[in-house]
């Protein structure tokens, strides 16, 4: 049996690989983020899955190493955190899933001469991410392409380890009102500006669409309690709105497979699956990440006619109505994506660590 740490941003393909591991009796024990983002009190999507799944949680302050005062004064405190946390687990390794969290674990991980592995889902790389796979016994990538960005010793391509729902789930009935259903998500976290779009133009939208709207939870916008309020005024139509916080993992299978039309952020894992099932989509990739990281992972979607890309600053009601009218004369087809990545990658991972 061996111990191995899971660490990084994106949660929902470490827990697939982390949930295999366990499986198949291993040890596997987390470090990540309790809260989401800075100043938000509610507790994040990766703890509640996480602990859900009764994994050991350890939460790390992790600074960003960025020209900030406050974040550069955080990087050594994380740092030292992850040494003791380390010492303390003594795992075997250290499988990353990118970041600045996932890259103080590695640097730590280096430091105590714990072999790091790494998983790269975009098809760029962050800044984290170049660092964590010049550390990495072996870095496994999503595409092909995103070799070119790092300087690894060992690479293997596998694909994005998919939430299990996403392949076992069928189409269920959402509403008794039989309309195209419109599935809103800014990621796991939210996005305020769509949220903000939804609620200013739900009664417009809901002629149309039956909609299913996750908001996020953060408490400093507190988009889910305007969302829920929402709903209680709109009458008779308030069966056609659905808000969620978040979607676990347990459930966004079925939510994809019964919509006909997604709106939302461009991450790397709702575009690999949005790709591998061929659903349409209305792309609004956020621009802030690294190297436009969401744009590169939307044009993916929209060179195969799946997808339309409408920059936030046109985000308009009637920039998305045309969008909608221009997405039913493409004829986009599913993407040959691979769907075993997770068990590729923990039958690479082990033999590796014999």
């Amino acid at each position: 049996m061996h111990t191995i740490v899971v660490t990084g941003g994106h949660h929902n393909s470490a827990l697939v690989v982390a949930q295999e591991l366990v499986r198949r009796s291993h040890k596997v024990v987390w470090i990540g983020h309790k809260q989401s983002s800075r100043g938000d009190a509610h507790d994040s999507a990766e703890y509640l899955e996480v602990t859900s799944a009764q994994i050991p949680f350890y939460n790390l302050n992790a600074g960003k190493l960025i020209l900030n005062l406050s974040e550069l004064i955080r990087f050594p405190v994380g740092l030292s955190q992850a040494l003791s946390l380390l010492r303390q687990i003594k795992p075997h390794a250290v499988l990353s899933f990118g970041g600045y969290l996932g890259g103080t674990v590695a640097i730590a991980g280096k430091l105590l001469g714990i072999p790091i592995y790494l998983h790269e889902q975009t098809v760029t790389a962050g800044r984290a991410n170049k660092l964590i796979a010049r550390l990495a016994q072996v870095v496994y990538l999503t595409y092909p392409d995103s070799a070119k960005h790092l300087s690894a010793k060992h690479i293997e391509v596998v694909g994005l380890p998919l939430r299990s729902s996403i392949l076992t789930s069928k189409s269920k009935t959402l509403f008794s009102r039989k309309r195209p259903t419109l599935l809103v998500m800014g990621g796991k976290q939210g996005a305020h500006v769509l949220n903000q779009f939804i609620f200013a133009h739900l009664s417009d939208l809901l002629t149309y669409f039956n909609i299913v709207h996750q908001t996020g939870t953060n408490s400093k916008t507190q988009d889910y309690e305007r969302a829920c309020a929402l709903q209680n005024t709109l009458a008779s139509l308030a069966d056609c709105y659905l808000p969620r916080g978040y979607i676990g993992e347990s459930e966004i299978g079925s939510y994809l497979h019964s919509t006909q039309l997604y709106l939302g952020r461009s991450g790397a894992h709702i575009c690999y699956e949005l790709g591998v099932l061929g659903l349409t989509s209305i792309l609004v990739p956020l621009m802030s990440t690294h190297d436009a990281e969401q744009l590169k992972n939307a044009r993916i979607l929209e060179s195969a006619r799946l997808a339309l890309i409408l920059p936030q600053s046109r985000l308009t009601l009637p920039q998305f109505t045309s969008a909608v009218t221009q997405l039913k004369q493409l004829k986009g087809t599913k993407l040959p994506l691979p769907i075993d990545a997770t068990n590729i990658l923990v039958n690479h991972l082990l033999k590796q660590l014999g």
